[in-house]
């Protein structure tokens, strides 16, 4: 097929192990069944990733996509995702950012990276050229210094995508970053582009992309540009970023300390407030790719040693949970001061915090001892010792070798005394506790997503009445019948709410779009406008989250296939046995079987099984799945 726009039109396949690289035609099913980018990822993991294969052999696919609006001058548009076969065994590896659209400009939708190199290598794309560079001497470089490196040999246009010494070493929580701040986080990306002695992506394009009906799509994109300038937060978005919560959230106890033993109040603004943020820690903004509101920030604090450190970060508010409310520091230079030490060892800022509480708590409870730990005393909100766990983690060091395989495995390799303690979910560790806000789809999609970790960005973090509820289903075009499935007079269902949140926000990423407020209260119909005007392919808002239901049958699939069951779909035990203070306030655990309730819930609004969760036979031979489903 021909594309008229949007789409490159080509998949781009790279052989480490044999140095060599074809293209293949983008096939017209995949974006008809999956749209582009994440969706059509998921496809091809199935189909070329092989059942219960290991992660670090050198047959893993590393598969980036990219969707059609993405490199076109829609806001937003600028959503890259990465899947892969993670190193957490049965669930999918998926994770993406907004600064890898420049595949798009070298002339490819989907980059497929396979096999091994005998020696660290540099993947190098310039347009049509693939060139595989020599990076032995970058190898034992951290993020940073690589990323400078290969800047000054390809020319600091060119986008660099690397690992760092965690990745090199196959942590679990190994991080793939992007011009040293857009981070492949989660799930263990870096890991295994580490197993393939890749050490980097370097990727440079000169072309643009073409639009199926130029006037249409302009009109639009100036649609879409005029509603997103008349939102009233967009100015404090870019000011603040993802801490534009941070007051809202602190006050409604959402923030874990000490590894969820506890939550903070609002007096955790005393150490972390937005204005000391934004008037002495901040120092720019930063944005994505084709991103009109720099939501991420270049920030400025001195160093532990007297020095300065400056450095780009994405998600603020994961700074600040990670090594702030999770291991008990108390300022933004100590935070920022670990995650520069993170980013640069390559390492999940999130997991990586997580890790660290989990062995302070275990330290905290005599379960650990200095003779476990090297001599290092894990006490709660100790900077240095935090950032010397975090070197001993990337480079498997001492007890760091005994953390290096993520929250899951450290908990078995430590004894059974310490499960209770490792607060995961599908091997990740969790960000926001369920029994201070259950009725926020965010907060409890990070126990049914395929990966672990929040998936999707919710009108319900806040509390909402079951009006509003009402109107937002209505908003995003729910019939009658499947809006009294989700709202009832006196409240309104989670877990069935969760599958069209999802759904919505991954329409949004399978376009190449950020999910983020600003974007996502726009209308459906605006972005499928956008999206028929720049493919020709006309396309409606239900199309969109037709697909974008599609997506998640592949990826619920995979999880099937590779052995993943209903009941990995839980919380940590904590959760159902341990109320939780913060400040003035309680909240009482969990009802475990009203939990499992909203789980068949979830599964019966996905029209999956209800107690296994498995998508229904018919609908994967429809998308041409079925025999890419079959278990071994």
């Amino acid at each position: 097929m021909k594309w008229r726009g949007g789409y490159a039109g080509a998949i781009l396949h790279v052989d480490l192990t044999t140095r060599t690289y074809h293209t293949e035609p983008l096939p017209e099913e995949l974006t008809t069944r999956f749209l582009g980018g994440a969706g059509i990822n998921a496809a091809l993991a199935l189909k070329l990733l092989q059942p219960g294969a290991d992660p670090f052999a050198p047959d893993n696919c590393a598969i980036f996509g990219l969707g059609p609006l993405v490199g076109t001058m829609v806001p937003g548009a600028g959503k890259g995702n990465l899947t892969t076969r993670s190193p957490y065994g049965r669930f999918l590896g998926i994770s993406g950012h907004g600064r890898f659209g420049a595949l798009k400009y070298a002339g490819y939708d989907h980059l497929v990276v396979t096999g091994r190199a005998e020696r660290p290598t540099v993947i190098s794309v310039a347009d049509d050229r693939v060139s595989f560079l020599d990076a032995t001497e970058l190898w034992g470089q951290d993020v940073f210094e690589t990323t400078d490196k290969i800047w000054a040999q390809l020319g600091d246009r060119t986008d660099v995508t690397c690992i760092g010494p965690a990745g090199e070493n196959r942590v679990y929580d190994a991080a793939l970053i992007t011009n040293k701040y857009a981070a492949f986080a989660r799930a263990g990306m870096g890991a295994v582009l580490g197993s393939k002695n890749c050490k980097a992506i370097a990727v440079y394009g000169t072309g643009g992309v073409r639009v199926a009906d130029r006037k249409r799509f302009l009109k639009a994109s100036r649609s879409l540009f005029d509603l997103l300038r008349s939102d009233r937060n967009l100015l404090e978005w870019r000011r603040l970023g993802t801490l534009i919560s941070l007051e809202t959230f602190a006050e409604m106890g959402l923030y874990a300390k000490k590894n969820f033993q506890s939550a903070y109040d609002g007096g955790l603004l005393e150490s972390f407030g937005v204005e000391e943020f934004a008037g002495q820690i901040k120092e720019g903004d930063v944005a994505c790719m084709g991103c009109p509101v720099g939501c991420k920030h270049h920030v400025r604090v001195p160093g532990a040693d007297g020095s300065e450190i400056r450095m780009a970060v994405s998600c603020m508010n994961a700074v600040m949970q990670s090594f702030g409310t999770f291991c008990a520091l108390e300022s933004w230079p100590e935070v920022v001061r670990c995650a520069d030490q993170a980013a640069r060892m390559g390492l999940d800022f999130m997991s990586t915090g997580s890790l660290i509480s989990f062995a302070m708590e275990l330290y905290q409870r005599e379960l650990l001892t200095p003779e476990d730990t090297d001599g290092l005393h894990l006490e709660w909100g100790d900077g240095e010792v935090i950032r010397e766990m975090i070197r001993r983690i990337a480079t498997r060091q001492g007890f760091g070798e005994r953390l290096a395989q993520g929250l899951e495995r450290a908990a078995q390799q430590l004894g059974p005394k310490t499960a209770p303690y490792a607060m995961q979910t599908k091997g990740l560790g969790v960000l926001y506790d369920p029994r201070v806000r259950l009725g926020s789809t965010e907060i409890f999609s990070q126990f049914t997503n395929v990966r672990g970790y929040i998936s999707n960005v919710s009108v319900a973090m806040v509390e909402r009445t079951p009006e509003q509820i009402r109107r937002y289903c209505e908003k995003i075009g729910l019939d009658p019948e499947t809006i009294g499935r989700i709202v009832s007079a006196d409240g309104y269902d989670v877990g069935r709410l969760n599958k069209w949140t999802e759904d919505v926000c991954s329409a949004m990423e399978l376009l190449g779009v950020c999910m983020f407020p600003p974007f996502q209260r726009l209308p459906l119909e605006l972005w499928a406008e956008a999206c028929s005007a720049a493919t020709g392919i006309e396309t409606r808002a239900d199309d969109l989250l037709r697909v974008a239901e599609n997506l998640w049958h592949a990826r619920r699939t995979y999880n099937i296939r590779e052995g993943a069951e209903a009941v990995d779909d839980t919380c940590p035990e904590r959760f159902f046995s341990e109320s939780v203070p913060a400040g003035s306030k309680s909240f009482e655990p969990l009802s475990k079987p009203a939990f499992q309730g909203l789980v068949r819930s979830y599964y019966a609004e996905r029209g999956w099984n209800e107690v296994t969760g498995e998508p229904p036979a018919a609908v994967l031979r429809e998308l041409g799945l079925l025999e890419a489903a079959q278990r071994p």
